[in-house]
């Protein structure tokens, strides 16, 4: 039935023989027993020393407080109520939110900070957010009012220019 062999089956033959071997030998669990170490002599426990944390008086870590780490100018957090700033000069109304129940105005500083309101809270410098629609916002501070706007951007006129209109080819 079967002829003669060619010696690459020969070899392949073989491989596949000492492949079945070694198989037989890894699923026998020869040489599976742990190799355990010595067990020392005497155990000697270190001392257990509690290391407690150094007293530092609150003064030198004023700096924490002053120049907060997480904010990218270092400067120190304004305080509300307590530069009442009595215009609006430094304000730009940049967005409205207007929703069921929330309504919410987004103010744009001076120096670029953005700044929201929700209608009836009062801004740092003690304006408070009286009236709001999708156009403007009121504001009031001790029977005085002021309106910001939103800035509408215009569109440019239309052109003159006649529309580009291509010659006529005939179709091939």
């Amino acid at each position: 039935m079967i002829g003669t062999l060619r010696p690459l089956e020969w070899g392949l033959l073989g491989l596949a023989g000492l492949l079945g071997v070694l198989m037989a030998v890894i699923l026998s669990s020869i040489g599976d027993e742990p190799q355990w170490l010595p067990e020392p002599a005497a155990r000697a426990h270190p001392s257990v020393s509690v290391k407690v944390a150094p007293s530092v008086p609150l003064e030198s870590l004023a700096a924490t407080w002053q120049a907060p780490l997480f904010s990218p100018d270092r400067s120190p957090d304004s305080m509300v109520g307590k530069a009442r700033v009595a215009s609006l000069a430094n304000l730009t109304l940049s967005g409205i939110m207007i929703t069921g129940n929330l309504q919410m105005a987004m103010l744009k500083q001076t120096d670029g900070r953005p700044l929201t309101v929700r209608l009836g809270q009062t801004l740092p410098n003690g304006w408070r957010l009286e009236h709001l629609t999708p156009q403007y916002a009121r504001f009031a501070l001790d029977g005085r009012t002021h309106t910001l706007s939103l800035y509408a951007k215009r569109l440019p006129p239309p052109s003159t220019r006649p529309p580009i209109s291509l010659p006529r080819e005939p179709l091939p």
